[in-house]
């Protein structure tokens, strides 16, 4: 099977995330391809949400994430030699993966254009970008997504701090095929995971180290046309959080890092 995956190319939990993925592919004997996700529009990105919003975190989870970005950046110069990768285009460049960038929009012709002559059978999306019929219908096995969230509840943007603002114990991570709709339709895959101490990062980087193996399971159900039995989750989309969201999320105890 010959696989593409469009990836955002972000430090903190998709390299680890992918490499792992890319690992249980090859031990499949699938073709891998990677579009990589290297620049997105201002109001879909959640670094530049949280810049115009700094006086919303914590003086002390500033200074965390501004370490944490640091030391990603140093660590991709320094580690790179002994196979600790921080950032997606690392593993890439290791593993030598036919990889081509993507900027803003994969809808244009000349991304629709690559996407065709590579003639994938399935692609997998884990990025922050909203891909139209015209990619939809490219691979015969159509598009499949990774999404941080027990499906249908919190779609959109930034669900597990949506589901902290709202007291729920759990969040997730669900696998489903792509649609017009954003993060919608057949729900492959899912499993929940406790919101661990109301804390983005340890859940983030619970959902992504479970992320792999939901994919492959994903695809064996999709291969055989099997749908998970979905639960009674209530349907919800949300974006940003506004000034509401955060209060609730604060006094829930969220906490960014």
């Amino acid at each position: 099977m010959k696989i593409l995956i469009i990836i955002d190319e972000t430090n903190f939990y998709h390299p680890k995330f992918f490499l792992d993925l890319y690992k249980k592919l090859k031990k499949r004997k699938y073709t891998v391809r990677v579009g990589l996700v290297t620049k997105i529009n201002s109001k879909s990105s959640i670094e530049k949400y949280l810049l115009k919003n700094l006086s919303k975190l914590y003086i002390r989870e500033i200074l965390l994430l501004g370490l944490k970005k640091l030391f990603y950046m140093v660590g991709n110069r320094i580690f790179y030699n002994f196979n600790l990768f921080y950032s997606v285009k690392s593993v890439v460049k290791k593993f030598k993966i036919n990889t081509f960038e993507i900027q803003y929009n994969i809808n244009k012709k000349i991304y629709i254009n690559k996407i065709k002559k590579y003639n994938p059978d399935l692609i997998i999306s884990s990025c922050s970008l909203y891909f139209d019929t015209n990619i939809l219908k490219i691979p015969i096995y159509g598009c499949i997504n990774r999404h941080t969230s027990l499906l249908p509840s919190y779609a959109g943007i930034l669900p597990v701090f949506h589901s902290i603002s709202d007291k729920k114990k759990y969040s997730g991570v669900s696998i489903h095929t792509m649609t017009k709709n954003i993060d919608r339709g057949i729900l492959l895959a899912q499993k929940k995971i406790p919101n661990i101490e109301n804390n983005l990062t340890k859940i983030y980087k619970k959902a992504f180290t479970i992320s792999s193996d939901l994919i492959i399971n994903a695809i064996d159900n999709l291969l055989i046309k099997k749908r998970i039995v979905q639960q009674n989750y209530k349907k919800n989309y949300y974006s940003f959080p506004n000034n509401a969201r955060w209060i609730k999320f604060r006094k829930n105890k969220g906490k960014f890092i």
